[in-house]
């Protein structure tokens, strides 16, 4: 039987690692091993961790000092002796056949499918205040240098030899999902199992919900890919929207309803959607609208996560 690796990175949370490693051992498919390194927690995580050492499944490291997601996920994948890795994240819980499926999903694909990911949801307590859809598949180069649009990452399955490619970039202090899959589309072709098979938990902590999270990566991926996105002219017009639209809703969220109005304006320049134009419209109504409508959002997401369920 395959042998399925689980990388996971953990800093200061010993509340949530657990379930993370309990969600791996409890998969339906029998072959598998969790590596988890501890980037230099001054909480309780080390204790937690010590319940799993006479668990031959479970395979702890500790780094000495903090050095940083990229590098403890790095650490997790050379020391992975699995035929497919797995990310996974400390506050992130998988569907017991998650595994199972997207080894299926491999076993149906042609060879130069490289990575299998799945749909998922972001849940609050009980409420779901986002859902993934999986729609990407195949060749996404270039397209996936404007546009991510592969989450959950802790639904991503790779074949053990993507690592070859290189690992996670220890410069992305975040974003380091999208970096890393820019990469490999270059060389495989992406494929996904439509279930959502990923549980996401959302707190105050969670780095991709900061607010100017999506500023910040999309300054770094231009940084890095610049040569590539201006040989591409549809790639850097959809880009510059998306930093246009980015630093609109950061605007928006601070109260700071002309800077947001002029940078939604200047987003619809290079494309125009919808949120945009949400953007814009709540610029000129404020805040009490922005929350009846988050509201109203809320509310039918629930409806329709339960509807499919």
């Amino acid at each position: 039987m395959t042998l399925v690796s689980a990388i996971l990175p953990t800093y200061n949370r010993a509340d949530y690692v657990s379930g993370a490693i309990d969600t791996v051992l409890g998969q339906s498919h029998d072959e598998i091993e969790v590596v988890v390194v501890d980037d230099g927690s001054t909480d309780d995580t080390e204790e937690r961790l010590a319940a799993y050492e006479d668990d031959d499944r479970v395979r702890v490291r500790h780094n000495e000092e903090n050095r940083g997601i990229s590098a403890s996920m790095n650490r997790a994948a050379e020391l992975a002796d699995g035929e497919f890795v797995c990310v996974l994240n400390d506050d992130d819980r998988w569907h017991e056949e998650k595994i199972e499926k997207q080894l299926a999903a491999f076993e149906q694909a042609n060879d130069e499918v490289g990575i299998v990911y799945t749909g998922g949801v972001v849940k609050q307590g009980e409420r779901v205040v986002r859902v993934y859809r999986p729609e990407r598949r195949g060749d996404i180069y270039p397209d996936v240098i404007a546009r991510f649009g592969l989450h959950p990452h802790s639904s991503h399955m790779l074949r053990a030899e993507c690592f070859k490619l290189g690992g996670f970039d220890p410069d992305f202090p975040r974003g380091v999902d999208w970096d890393h899959c820019i990469r490999l589309a270059k060389e495989y072709e992406f494929e996904y199992v439509d279930e959502r098979l990923v549980e996401r938990i959302f707190h105050t902590n969670n780095i991709s919900q900061q607010l100017t999270h999506g500023v910040e990566v999309n300054q770094m991926i231009w940084e890095k890919y610049r040569e590539e996105i201006e040989s591409h002219p549809d790639i850097e017009r959809r880009l510059r929207e998306k930093q246009c639209r980015a630093h609109a809703r950061v605007a928006l969220e601070r109260g700071q309803r002309r800077r947001a109005f002029h940078y939604a304006r200047r987003a619809m320049g290079y494309e125009r959607t919808a949120e945009s134009a949400f953007i814009m419209l709540f610029a000129l109504l404020g805040r009490r609208a922005l929350g009846a409508a988050r509201r109203a959002r809320d509310a039918v997401m629930n409806w329709r996560a339960s509807r499919d369920e």
